[in-house]
């Protein structure tokens, strides 16, 4: 029968260290030099060594303290059947422990408390390394870079195809986590709506501020399904002597895959599938962005340049219904529903301002247009209407400023006038393209209004999103995903930057600085 070793046994893992530390400060006394770079990498080591050790001894005592029986969900006793090895892979390398198999007689069932009680991996790695391995997949260009990095800073690190298996795991589990928390606040505010529009309780009481909710759209490419690369055979010369030469990484770490011969390539021009065309194996998904912000968390870190304080991020790539419950609840999370005045900014796509418009129906909204897209319609206008170059400017710079003076039926009652002077066909159509988009949206072009209350009249902030969630990681050059692949990725990419989610994933993670 194993019974525990004399308290004070987990103190014999410091003696490599006291010994390391003895012999450092001897050398030291007899002048021996030593950079301070190799003597952080010696006092590195010999601490991982005996956080390994340690640990090792002190699962191993906790081990032997077990009792020999215990009490089974059953309602049973299980009792010890002896002592069983089993191993992991942690920050600090491999560590081993036996520990007792447990039976219950009555349920006919055995299994390990210890495993569950002490928080051992079912795997072969502990989840330290695979909340490190994902923190690192999320950020750096590919999963092999992931990889590097982290047996760099840890000198343990799982392959990369196990590194994509965890990403497309903990992808949905972020995404389900998301999804759980969207439907459990959806429900209850319908029960609040409800509940208010019979009377029996009064409305939300909003406080002063406003809120702001933003909407766009960012593409990424994906493989079509069953078009997803594969290998192709070669002669072994070939292999040979292509072997000998570094392997190509793929956007998705996959080594030495081929895409189609160029026959079988489209004529599409301007694809990232080089100069002859997209592939017709590849399409363009677009992936649903949205960002809630309170108006205070906007602040201006530079003339032209500003930082939200505080934001929460929502994306699906697929989900489209159940990425406007995840919006809703982004929104009460941050507390934009309890603002004065919900500010929505967006380009004035139809299906963003239709369901927006739609889920905060009983909401305060005050829709903007970005006046950005607003500008860049007046210029290419102006480009249609200018045949010199030269002349543009002179003709775009009074009717942007009239948009940024709120002068905005200033521009559209110059169309007659416009007309008369252009005898083109392209020209009058530009003109009235411009005064048509104009006139649909000029209740959204109050920009003196805007600026006055403080609102935001860019969607810089979305587009920076985009950035930054998506193109980040999942649009650099030559990227294809997999479907499923891209939502894990951008799913967990919005774990990452809300930080109150991926604590939800890894509860032992600190608070991360996400930048």
């Amino acid at each position: 029968m194993r019974r525990p070793h004399p308290a004070g046994r987990a103190l014999e893992a410091v003696t490599p260290l006291i010994e390391k530390l003895t012999a450092l400060e001897a050398n030291a006394l007899q002048g021996r030099s030593l950079s301070v770079v190799a003597l952080a990498a010696e006092l590195a080591a010999t601490c991982a060594a005996v956080a390994r050790e340690a640990m090792a001894l002190i699962l191993e005592q906790a081990a032997r303290a077990q009792p020999a029986s215990v009490a089974c969900a059953c309602g049973g006793e299980a009792s010890s059947q002896g002592f069983e090895s089993t191993s992991f892979v942690g920050r600090f390398g491999r560590v081993s422990v036996s520990r007792r198999r447990m039976a219950c007689a009555y349920c006919d069932t055995s299994g390990f408390p210890f495993d569950q009680a002490w928080g051992l991996p079912a795997g072969e790695y502990a989840d330290d390394v695979r909340e490190a391995t994902e923190r690192l997949s999320c950020r750096l260009g590919s999963f092999e870079e992931a990889v590097a990095e982290l047996q760099y800073l840890w000198r343990v690190a799982p392959d990369a195809s196990t590194a994509k298996r965890w990403v497309a795991q903990d992808g949905a589990r972020a995404d389900a986590v998301v999804q759980a928390e969207a439907d459990t606040r959806w429900k209850a505010y319908e029960t609040q709506a409800f509940a208010a529009a019979r009377g029996d309780q009064r409305g939300p009481t909003r406080t002063a501020g406003f809120g702001v909710v933003e909407v766009d759209g960012v593409h990424a490419l994906t493989w079509k399904p069953g078009h997803e690369p594969r290998r192709k055979t070669e002669p072994a010369a070939a292999a040979t002597t292509a072997s000998a030469a570094p392997a190509a990484t793929s956007e998705t770490g996959e080594r030495a895959t081929r895409h189609q011969a160029p026959s079988a390539l489209s004529d599409v021009t301007g694809s990232p599938m080089g100069p002859q065309g997209r592939s017709c194996r590849v399409r363009g998904r677009e992936i649903c962005m949205g960002l809630t912000y309170l108006g205070e968390d906007a602040c201006e870190e530079s003339p032209g340049r500003g930082v939200l304080l505080h934001r929460r991020y929502c994306a699906t790539l697929n989900d489209r219904d159940g990425f406007w419950r995840k919006l809703h609840a982004a929104a009460t999370v941050q507390g934009v529903l309890q603002r004065e005045k919900l500010v929505r900014v967006s380009d004035a796509g139809t299906y963003f301002v239709d369901q927006t418009t739609e889920l905060f129906c009983d909401q305060p909204l005050i829709g903007i247009l970005d006046l950005q897209h607003g500008r860049q319609h007046v210029w290419e206008a102006g480009h249609k209407v200018v045949r010199d170059p030269k002349k543009t400017p002179a003709w775009v710079t009074p009717r942007t400023q009239a948009i940024w003076d709120g002068k905005v039926d200033d521009v559209i009652g110059d169309r007659a006038a416009e007309r008369k002077r252009r005898r083109g066909s392209a020209q009058r159509e530009a003109i009235d393209g411009l005064s048509g988009y104009l006139e649909r949206h000029k209740h959204m072009m109050d920009y003196p209004r805007y600026r006055e209350a403080g609102y935001p009249i860019a969607s810089a902030a979305i587009e920076s999103a985009n950035k930054r969630l998506v193109g980040r990681r999942c649009k650099q050059g030559g990227m294809i995903w997999s479907e499923p692949g891209l939502e894990a990725m951008v799913a967990l990419r919005v774990a990452f930057y809300n930080r109150d989610t991926w604590r939800r994933l890894w509860p032992h993670s600190a608070p991360s600085a996400a930048v």
